[in-house]
C-alpha cells in the first residue's frame, strides 16, 4: 500500500512534468512575435491566424481524446502527445513559408491535444481510490501557471539567445527529452489496467450513447461554457497582451513574458487550495460562481487601463483575473468528473477541454487579431471579452449542481437518460 501510495504522487508529477514540456510548442514563441512579424512580412490577423490553427486542430481532437484514452490509456496517450509535439515543433522551427508554418502549428494542435488530456486523466485516476480528485486536479491545473513561466519567460531567454527558429528547435529536442522520461517511468495506475483486462471489448466500455448522456450532463456542459471563456482569455493573454506591451508600452520582451505569465502563475495557490477546501466542503458552485464574477469585474478594470494607455494597470490586472481563472477551472473539472462517474472521465475531460480549446482558443486570438487590422486598437476586442466572460463563466454556472448532490441521486442514473 505505502508503495502505491508514493507511486501515485511520482505518477502526479510526471503528468505534471509532460503538461509543463507541451507549453513550449503551444505558446513558446509569442514573445518572438514581433520579430516573426518582421521576418515574414505577415498581418496581425495572419499570425493571430497561427496560434488559432494550433487551437483549431486541437480543439477538433480534444472530444475524441478522451475516447482514446478511455480504450488505449492515458500513458499511450501522453507519450504520442509528445512525440507529435516534437516533431511539430522542429518542423515549425524551419519552416520557410507561411502555409508551411501553418501547416507545421496544425502538427502542435494535434499534439497538444492529446496533451491536454492524458496527463489530467492520468492524475485522476490515481488518486480515484483515495478521494483526492479535486485535490490533484488543482495541483494539474498549476501547471499552466508555471508552464507559462517556463514558456514565456525562461524560454524567452533561449529565444532571445539563438533566435526565434533554432530556439524553438532546441524547445523540440527538451520535448524529446521528456518523451524519454515518460516511457521508462510513467505507467497506468494497476486498477486501470484490471478493469482494461476484465473488459471483453472496447464495444463494452464505451458507447455513442454514453457519450451523449456524458456531454448533455448539465456540470459538463457548465464546466465546458467556464473553459471556452478561460481558454480564451488564456489565449489572448499568452499570444496578444505580450505584443501590446512590447509594441504599445514599449516594455521589453523578457518583462512582457513575465508580467503575460503571472496571469496564470497567481494560480498556483487559489487552484490547489480550491481545490482542497471544494474536496472536504463536498460543495462546488459557490466556488464556480464566485470566480465568473471575479474574472468579469477585473477583466473590465484591465480594459479600461488599455483603453486609457494606462499599461501599469493592465499589468496589475493580469494575475486578478487569472486569481479568478484558476480558483474556478479545477473545481469545475472535478464537479463534472464526479458527476458522471470515473468510468468516463476521460471522455469528459476531453469534450470540456475540447470544446473550451476550439470556440475560446481558437476565436479569441484570431478575432482579436482582426479588430487591431480593422481598428487599429484592441479594446473593442476585450468589450467582447467581458461580455462573453459573464455569460460563460457565471450565467451558465447558475444552471449546475454541487457534485455531491449529483452523487446521492445517483451518477450513474444520470448516464441512463
Amino acid at each position: 500500500m505505502g508503495n502505491t501510495k508514493d507511486r501515485k504522487w511520482l505518477m502526479l508529477w510526471l503528468s505534471y512534468l509532460t503538461l509543463i514540456a507541451c507549453f513550449i510548442p503551444y505558446i513558446g514563441y509569442s514573445t518572438q512575435i514581433t520579430q516573426l512579424m518582421d521576418e515574414t512580412s505577415i498581418s496581425y490577423a495572419a499570425t493571430g491566424l497561427l496560434a488559432s490553427v494550433t487551437a483549431l486542430v486541437g480543439g477538433l481532437i480534444l472530444p475524441f481524446v478522451g475516447v482514446l484514452v478511455d480504450r488505449w490509456g492515458a500513458r499511450n496517450i501522453i507519450l504520442l502527445g509528445l512525440l507529435i509535439s516534437a516533431a511539430g515543433q522542429i518542423l515549425f522551427a524551419y519552416m520557410p513559408s507561411f502555409s508551411g508554418m501553418v501547416f507545421s502549428r496544425a502538427i502542435v494542435g494535434l499534439g497538444v491535444g492529446l496533451l491536454f488530456v492524458g496527463p489530467y486523466t492520468m492524475a485522476a485516476q490515481w488518486f480515484e481510490s483515495s478521494k483526492g480528485i479535486g485535490s490533484a486536479l488543482g495541483v494539474m491545473f498549476t501547471s499552466d501557471g508555471i508552464g507559462t513561466v517556463f514558456a514565456l519567460y525562461l524560454f524567452s531567454f533561449v529565444l532571445a539567445a539563438l533566435g526565434w527558429r533554432d530556439g524553438s528547435a532546441v524547445g523540440g529536442l527538451f520535448l524529446i527529452a521528456v518523451l524519454v522520461l515518460s516511457f521508462f517511468v510513467l505507467k497506468d495506475p494497476p486498477h486501470i489496467r484490471k478493469r482494461e483486462r476484465t473488459s471483453s471489448s472496447p464495444a463494452e466500455r464505451f458507447s455513442l450513447k454514453d457519450y451523449l448522456n456524458v456531454i448533455g450532463n448539465r456540470n459538463v456542459v457548465m464546466a465546458s461554457a467556464f473553459f471556452i471563456g478561460e481558454w480564451g482569455l488564456y489565449a489572448v493573454m499568452a499570444y496578444w497582451v505580450p505584443t501590446i506591451l512590447m509594441e504599445d508600452a514599449g516594455w521589453s520582451e523578457g518583462v512582457a513574458g513575465f508580467l503575460a505569465s503571472l496571469y496564470v502563475l497567481i494560480g498556483i495557490v487559489p487552484s490547489i487550495i480550491f481545490g482542497l477546501i471544494s474536496d472536504r466542503m463536498g460543495k462546488r458552485k459557490p466556488f464556480i460562481l464566485l470566480a465568473g464574477l471575479w474574472m468579469t469585474l477585473t477583466l473590465a478594470v484591465l480594459t479600461f487601463g488599455l483603453a486609457n494607455n494606462r499599461y501599469e494597470l493592465v499589468a496589475w490586472m493580469m494575475p486578478l483575473v487569472g486569481l479568478g481563472v484558476y480558483t474556478g477551472m479545477p473545481v469545475a473539472l472535478a464537479s463534472a468528473v464526479e458527476s458522471v462517474g470515473m468510468k468516463f472521465v476521460a471522455t469528459a475531460n476531453g469534450f470540456i477541454l475540447g470544446i473550451g480549446f476550439l470556440v475560446g482558443g481558437f476565436l479569441y486570438p484570431y478575432v482579436m487579431g482582426y479588430i487591431k487590422d480593422t481598428t487599429g486598437a484592441y479594446t473593442v476586442g476585450f468589450i467582447g471579452a467581458i461580455i462573453a466572460t459573464f455569460v460563460l463563466n457565471f450565467v451558465f454556472a447558475l444552471f449546475s449542481k454541487d457534485s455531491k448532490e449529483q452523487v446521492i441521486t445517483g451518477k450513474d442514473q444520470a448516464l441512463q437518460g
